[in-house]
């Protein structure tokens, strides 16, 4: 399968001499041939963007959020929520330096990120790969994905923590802080991946009332295991890509996850009340070394508190 995917990734500047040879055709050539090359340059072209252009396209898409309880005139944080940088086997996947540049030139006042980090890298890479984390400038929160923590691949747990540690991100594995964001009080809290099915919400019986609690995880799936007692008002998450490859009537049947999540916000009710759940689309790439119609994004989000 890693052949597969490494021939597909170099096996694509195929498409340089084949698009000249195309072009030779349609001006050099007459008939049906020239209708041949013609219809095979068109066809190809979606798939050159989807290699060699659209990942290099980060976005930014700006939200408004409103909490429960919160109006136009509450207070409120400016955040931004990336996930999914997949750093590792494909090249072309975006840098974090420039996620980060992206970031800072949006004056936020909090950074999430929301796992995935890796797509099977070499583990000596890592502290270079995300060093660049260290440059921002707004708070870094932070939990990993199931292809950091060996589902699949390798488990780059260890490496990754040290990382982020030198990033000083504060992870927020199954745990919640009590922080001032943009001089308002915020329970930042996390759930560890799904997957590894560590996840654990003790700590949301110790949580201070009146407070409102933003709930960092990978998968929106977190979503269908949360207690009905644990009150968080925004899960932030990732995973989904927006399907990566977002094909008109395809790309919604191969979204990874069970629940009825695919990208930016989801009101996702409980028998315990509506919750929130926000979902970007990631940076990065996995599977196939491309993205189509859903280029790699950064959130930021204006998330105004109840009053």
């Amino acid at each position: 399968m890693t052949f597969l995917k490494l021939a597909l990734l170099y096996g694509a500047h195929v498409f340089w001499p084949f698009a000249l040879l195309c072009l030779w055709a349609i001006f050099r050539a007459r008939g049906v041939f020239r209708a041949i090359a013609a219809t095979a340059l068109i066809l190809s072209l979606p798939l050159a963007w989807a290699r060699f252009v659209e990942p290099r396209l980060l976005t930014v898409h700006e939200a408004t959020i409103f909490l429960p309880g919160a109006s136009a005139t509450s207070p409120s944080i400016r955040i931004a929520l990336f996930g999914d940088p997949h750093i590792g086997m494909f090249p072309n996947a975006m840098p974090v330096a420039r996620i980060v540049e992206k970031i800072n030139a949006q004056d936020v006042d909090a950074v999430f990120l929301a796992g995935d980090l890796t797509y099977h890298p070499k583990p000596e890479d890592i502290p270079e790969d995300f060093a660049a984390l260290a440059d921002l400038n707004a708070p870094l929160f932070a939990v990993l994905g199931n292809h950091d923590v060996g589902f699949p691949g390798e488990n780059l747990t260890e490496p990754l923590m040290r990382a982020l540690q030198a990033a000083d991100a504060r992870v927020v594995h199954n745990r919640a802080l009590e922080v001032e964001i943009a001089g308002n009080p915020v329970i930042v809290s996390g759930a560890s991946d799904l997957w590894e099915r560590r996840q654990d919400f003790q700590f949301h019986v110790s949580l201070p009332e009146g407070v409102p609690v933003l709930l960092l995880t990978h998968n929106p799936d977190t979503a269908l295991t949360v207690p009905d007692a644990f009150p968080y008002d925004l899960m932030l998450a990732g995973h989904t890509h927006g399907g990566q490859l977002r094909i008109p009537g395809i790309y919604q049947h191969i979204l990874p996850v069970q629940g009825p999540f695919d990208r930016a916000l989801h009101t996702f009710p409980t028998s315990a009340g509506d919750r929130l759940v926000y979902v970007t689309t990631g940076t990065g790439m996995t599977g196939v070394p491309m993205r189509f119609l859903i280029p790699p994004q950064i959130d930021v989000l204006t998330v105004h508190l109840p009053e």
